[in-house]
């Protein structure tokens, strides 16, 4: 079998250390990189190439979590600032700004694009209607330390999170409640309780 080799893309621009990247669907524009920072900074590249689109400025501390939707038409980002926004990806306005009491880790758009998924140091999962972004989110409670990341499941119903307090749990969109949870004893185990 002969060997494959694979050349690695080197994207500079940010001037601290990277602490998140997510890619789009493809689209009929190709697909999209975008990129967390410490430097509060995040850019969207892209994605078969790593070529720089733009940086979306605005955040006033360290981004750790970005999602593009489907389509990669708008962008989310959370971070340091106790804040979400979401942006329009092509012209890089910011189009929505979900302020926090803590440290925002993550962010996911719902299949549709029509819901934001946060998580926080606050131990709180929000969704935001982007119909009615003036509208209080809907809740999730239930972590008992800072929430590291949070995703929507494919069928748009479910919700999945993993939190310092060496959890995943899922929850049920419908209800607000969590459904599952599993428990990890220490980082140097891989057993699940």
């Amino acid at each position: 079998m002969a060997s494959v080799r694979q050349i690695p893309l080197t994207c500079s621009g940010h001037t601290r250390p990277v602490v998140h990247l997510a890619f789009s669907k493809v689209t009929p524009n190709g697909f999209f990189l975008i990129s967390a920072c410490k430097d509060g900074k995040p850019m969207l590249r892209q994605g078969d190439t790593g070529d720089w689109i733009g940086t979306f400025t605005g955040h006033k501390g360290a981004v750790w979590g970005v999602a593009l939707n489907g389509d990669a038409s708008r962008a989310a980002t959370g971070a340091a600032d106790f804040t979400a926004k979401v942006w329009d990806a092509v012209t890089g306005e910011e189009l929505h700004n979900f302020a926090h009491q803590h440290i925002v880790k993550s962010v996911d758009f719902s299949q549709d694009s029509q819901y934001l998924l946060t998580g926080s140091n606050e131990k709180l999962l929000r969704i935001y209607d982007m119909n009615k972004p003036d509208c209080e989110p809907t809740t999730f409670s239930g972590h008992t330390s800072n929430i590291r990341n949070a995703l929507f499941l494919p069928d748009g119903q479910k919700l999945v999170s993993a939190a310092d307090d060496k959890t995943v749990r899922i929850w049920d969109r419908s209800s607000c409640s969590e459904i599952k949870n599993l428990e990890f004893a220490s980082a140097d185990r891989k057993s699940v309780v």
